[in-house]
């Protein structure tokens, strides 16, 4: 049996590498603990290396609980009720009863290390992420205070920073859309930190916020940060098939920590907005919004309003001839008025395009040559996209 004298050893050692060290000295055993996510956590040193690639190439046997890879091994899961903290493993199929009677004690102390280290990182992450959300919200009454109390936080709030929100596309299911912007927010991190010392990310119900610092001479810049923002997207998406699409918003710079809270308002709004000219996956800056900025403050029913005051007539005019001109209409304005380029994605020739043109102007009884009349139709025609999603 195992002695009083060994469990005692054992829990004296208060490191999950000194358990495993003290396990393996009393048993000749040699261990492994891997983590939920399947990263090695600790491991004692004659571990077999073949064996340790076994685990770590196939983790997802491991979430299944398939254990037809590791007959050669003895895995006891770490967990507390429903919580799952990962895997001791054991480089040996068969064990004694005292052995096992210590690996089975082990267990014990290594879930409870694991259980606090979660429980420490989930307090420690409320205190951060309630200072975030008032540096967000601009819940604070002195901006020296709010920079002093963001270097215990390791933020340099001094400095010009700017918010990105990334969001999904579609509506999550209850049952996954935590785990599904948990990885979303661990994706990102991982970027993020081939940048930045230490990221800021922050989930505010659906919405993941990154809170990022312009810097002088690398990382990420906010003047470039479409582009970066994309293949940092295409990224996430290579590494993680399962996550549905999502889209970015991004606000602008702001130098003082004070007008932070401007910047994620910008970057909601580029977000939602952005769906508008891209439905999926797109990366929309606040500055790039244009018009949909202007139109984006005004009441629905006085949006509707417009486009009915404005296009009424021409919509009228296709349900009753089982015309498509509305749409012809739209499709020149997103292609900038080129007739050339409007053809080609409507699959004309740009001379039929040309007279579908002049027959809209006689339904509207308007002149699209003249810039303020012009102008008004493309209002129109951006409201309406926002009252509804139009059709491409």
């Amino acid at each position: 049996m195992t002695s009083k004298n060994d469990m005692e050893a054992l829990w004296q050692q208060t490191s999950l590498s000194g358990k495993l060290n003290q396990a393996a000295e009393l048993t000749g055993l040699e261990f492994v603990v891997l983590m939920q996510s399947g990263n090695l956590r600790e491991r004692t040193a004659g571990f077999p290396d073949p064996e340790l690639s076994l685990l770590l190439n196939r983790r997802q046997a491991l979430l299944q609980q398939d254990m037809a890879p590791f007959l050669d091994l003895t895995v006891r899961p770490l967990c507390y009720g429903a919580l799952q903290f990962g895997w001791l493993v054991t480089a040996a199929a068969e064990l004694e009863p005292e052995a096992a009677a210590l690996i089975d004690e082990l267990s014990c102390h290594l879930t409870f290390l694991l259980w606090h280290e979660e429980e420490m990182r989930q307090e420690e992450r409320r205190h951060r992420e309630q200072f975030l959300y008032d540096v967000l919200y601009h819940n604070f009454h002195s901006s020296e205070e709010v920079i002093s109390m963001g270097r215990l936080w390791h933020m340099n709030l001094d400095q010009p920073h700017y918010v990105v929100v990334a969001e999904f596309d579609q509506p999550l299911p209850g049952s996954r859309s935590k785990q599904l912007i948990d990885t979303l927010e661990s994706a990102w991190r991982g970027l993020l930190a081939g940048f930045f010392t230490q990221p800021v990310t922050m989930q505010l119900r659906t919405q993941l916020i990154m809170l990022l610092p312009v810097l002088a001479s690398t990382g990420i810049r906010q003047a470039s940060a479409p582009q970066q923002f994309q293949a940092s997207m295409d990224k996430v998406r290579q590494a993680h098939p399962q996550l549905p699409t999502f889209s970015l918003g991004i606000g602008r710079v702001y130098p003082l920590v004070a007008d932070i809270c401007r910047s994620l308002q910008e970057a909601r709004q580029a977000v939602s907005l952005g769906r508008f000219r891209k439905a999926e996956s797109g990366v929309t800056c606040y500055d790039d919004l244009g018009v949909f900025k202007l139109l984006a403050h005004i009441r629905t029913e006085e949006l509707d309003d417009f486009v009915q005051e404005t296009l009424g007539v021409l919509m009228d005019y296709d349900s009753a001839n089982k015309t498509d001109f509305l749409r012809t209409l739209e499709i020149f304005f997103q292609e900038n008025e080129s007739l050339p380029q409007a053809a080609e994605r409507m699959f004309i020739h740009a001379n039929t395009l040309r007279n579908r043109l002049k027959k809209i102007e006689e339904v509207l009884g308007a002149d699209l040559g003249q810039v303020d009349v012009r102008a008004r139709f493309y209002l129109a025609c951006q409201a309406l996209r926002i009252i509804r999603r139009p059709q491409n």
